[in-house]
């Protein structure tokens, strides 16, 4: 008798589990955010297997290591690929994490692994438009209005005026952050590249050249005028004058691609974004944060940039006037310059991010290059950023 009571009371306890475990799997499968936040916990044990799995080339410098490191265990990033050109033109390449989502039984990230590029794509975009500035087919006072006949009586007549040195400056009256503000990424009017004519019925947010803020939408435009003078789609200028085929360089898509690293991001809140492949599209992205590649091309190709004769990707616009010891004062024609002291080199910053990816490259004047790739981005993406460009600018700058 006893025995029987024993064995229905483990009988009992066993369904009791089973259903408990049950009823915790069907909460999870229908409940995407409570599946995603218990996710998120998981991170401190995923970073610590990513961090320990890192490959560098031979003689890399050990900050380089030492960044992948914290890049995975602080900034949410549990995979990364940093690329370094020295002053005398060596290159030396770290890469740490997985492929996949999952560490371990997904792939070692390697120094071909593919990361979306986000902003750092408006590089290439400002380069080609003063590649044309050069070749005399522009100037950087060309008037926008010039070059795309859609903008005809626009209902704000500043717009006629606004320039390619504005455009490149993020100068030209665009403010994302004003409540009837205009961007891309669905803010504002569906404008670029698709319905230029609706350029005839905004109201800029501020007087050109009376102040900076960052403008997705002007660099769009920079892409259709480049399209526009060059007489060819933008992705194929690009493609075609930066030698694609002999890089890793590529446009995404809203498809995951070959070799490309699964992103740090999951859907906890309610901002719509199931995944970064389907929440934009990229096609009418296509100047402003298109490109897909590796570290090392990423610090060549910006390496070349910076080799051009001026006006090129580090120059600074006679007319501003920029505190350079604070990180993000100003744009240059392409880059934000920074330096700590007068005697001490300019560096010059590009940044990206996206859902669950960051991307930073950076050039000084001593000549070296760093180029850093992620899967994830930081808690606090300003000041997290901002330390990080602190430790690189020592780094790069001895």
């Amino acid at each position: 008798m006893i025995t029987g009571k024993k064995n229905y009371l483990y009988n009992t306890i066993q369904v009791m589990i089973l259903s408990i475990l049950a009823l915790v799997f069907v909460y999870l499968y229908v409940n995407t955010q409570a599946r995603n936040q218990l996710w998120q916990q998981t991170y401190p044990i995923r970073a610590e297997l990513s961090a320990k799995n890192i490959s560098c080339s031979k003689d890399s410098p050990s900050w380089m290591k030492n960044v992948l490191i914290d890049q995975t265990k602080n900034n949410n990033a549990p995979a990364n690929q940093i690329a370094f050109i020295d002053t005398k033109g060596k290159l030396y390449h770290c890469e740490n994490g997985y492929v996949g989502q999952y560490p371990v039984v997904s792939d070692a990230v390697n120094d071909n692994t593919r990361f979306r590029y986000a902003s750092i794509t408006k590089l290439w975009t400002a380069d080609a438009i003063l590649d044309l500035v050069k070749q005399n087919k522009l100037s950087l006072d060309t008037k926008l209005s010039d070059v795309l006949t859609e903008i005809e009586k626009p209902q704000d007549t500043r717009i006629s005026s606004i320039t390619i040195r504005q455009l490149l400056t993020h100068r030209a009256g665009f403010d994302r952050y004003s409540i009837a503000g205009n961007d891309m990424f669905g803010i504002g009017k569906d404008i670029c590249p698709n319905h230029l004519d609706e350029l005839n019925t905004i109201e800029l947010n501020f007087e050109p050249d009376s102040k900076t803020s960052y403008s997705n939408l002007g660099y769009c435009l920079l892409g259709a005028v480049i399209s526009r003078v060059s007489n060819k789609p933008y992705n194929q200028i690009i493609a075609d004058n930066y030698y694609f085929n002999d890089t890793t360089l590529k446009f995404v898509s809203d498809q995951r691609m070959t070799n490309e690293v699964d992103y740090n991001y999951v859907e906890t809140g309610l901002t719509g974004h199931a995944d970064i492949y389907t929440a934009f599209n990229y096609d009418d992205l296509v100047s402003v944060a298109g490109l897909s590649g590796n570290a090392i091309d990423l610090a060549r190709e910006v390496h070349m940039m910076a080799s051009k004769p001026a006006p090129n990707i580090l120059t600074i616009d006679t007319a501003s006037n920029c505190n350079l010891k604070q990180f993000s004062e100003c744009y240059g024609y392409a880059m934000q310059p920074y330096q700590s002291q007068k005697n001490m080199p300019k560096t010059y910053y590009r940044s990206g991010n996206l859902l669950g990816l960051s991307s930073w490259v950076a050039v000084s004047d001593n000549g070296s290059v760093v180029a850093l790739l992620s899967n994830g981005t930081p808690n606090d993406v300003k000041n997290d950023g901002n330390q990080l460009q602190e430790k690189l600018y020592g780094f790069m700058n001895p």
